[in-house]
């Protein structure tokens, strides 16, 4: 994708060449285009009992209940496709690129993340909270397993230093083994857990641990998001997640944690006040990485050497 118009798909089973599976591509060159995933307009819908929690999936763009979030820009559903990046992020003259073979961008704050990625033009921003949230649906619907480190693979979180992108070019749709040595992959998204962790817009815990969310507009703060959702909790909280909030606004965010690495959602995952997001895990995450390392706990301002971002681009229909 270049400037927001598709320039030719690639072959899944291998991003280095085009659809047709012999033509080589070229994902390399920022000149080419962002290699990029594209998803459909969807809706998911989660809802809970107290006991259980029910998660479904649409393509019909007026299921009553579902959420459209994700493929929202300007108004509610206004998108008909959103594109995630299939690498975590690359700078290059202060822009956020999804480029294979690059050294990817670490110790940069949420602020400045966010610049970087809309200086793309219109459409360009972070992967948000409700795109997530989307793919996170999906990867249960997929693998109707929790524990993303067991069913899929541990990524790459037993290392010692993080590594360049392209490493499941090669690897097909979907990649993980069971070493933490090697880049996992879902759906085409290299790095979905392990190598970097990769900040989340578009979500902030208040004073209050009021979850606020928005689908435009973000901010450091959470100032002026249109959802709000009571968090169900009075004090910070941080440990290997047992229970989600589990509705359209709350999501996979944690709401208790008294699980461990090999029970319940098996990951990570922290709800504190006046924070924002970071999800994933980096190349030492180990058994907390995986598809439900959700913390929330870092102000915007905040970098680190396994903190990166995942750019994404919405279009309009």
């Amino acid at each position: 994708m270049k400037d927001g118009v598709v320039q030719y798909y690639l072959n899944p089973d291998n991003l280095a060449y085009k659809a047709d599976g012999t033509s080589a591509a070229t994902i390399n060159s920022i000149t080419a285009g962002d290699v990029m995933i594209e998803i459909p307009k969807l809706g998911f819908k989660m809802t809970t009992d107290g006991t259980y929690h029910y998660i479904w999936v649409t393509d019909d763009p007026a299921a009553d209940g579902y959420c459209y979030l994700a493929h929202s820009l300007s108004s509610v559903g206004d998108c008909d496709k959103i594109y995630i990046g299939a690498y975590l992020g690359y700078i290059s003259g202060s822009k956020l690129y999804s480029i294979s073979g690059q050294t990817l961008q670490v110790d940069t704050n949420l602020t400045n993340f966010r610049t970087y990625a809309t200086a793309r033009g219109t459409g360009y921003q972070l992967v948000s909270f409700y795109p997530l949230t989307l793919l996170q649906c999906l990867y249960l619907i997929r693998y109707k397993d929790r524990n993303g480190q067991s069913a899929l693979g541990k990524g790459y979180t037993s290392a010692s230093a993080k590594t360049t992108s392209g490493g499941t070019n090669a690897r097909g749709t979907d990649y993980g083994d069971t070493a933490g040595t090697a880049q996992m992959c879902f759906l085409n998204i290299e790095d979905f857990w392990g190598n970097l962790y990769w900040w989340i817009d578009g979500i902030y815990c208040d004073s209050s641990y009021n979850i606020k969310t928005a689908f435009k507009d973000f901010s450091d703060t959470g100032t002026n998001y249109a959802y709000s959702k009571a968090g169900g909790i009075t004090s910070n909280i941080g440990n290997y997640m047992s229970d989600i909030q589990g509705t359209n606004q709350g999501g996979f965010v944690a709401k208790a944690v008294s699980g461990s690495a090999t029970t319940y959602y098996a990951d990570y995952a922290a709800l504190c006040a006046g924070y924002c997001a970071f999800f994933g895990g980096g190349w030492n995450g180990g058994g907390g990485a995986g598809p439900f390392r959700f913390v929330v706990s870092y102000a915007a301002s905040y970098s680190d050497s396994y903190l990166g971002a995942r750019l994404m681009y919405k279009h309009t229909v």
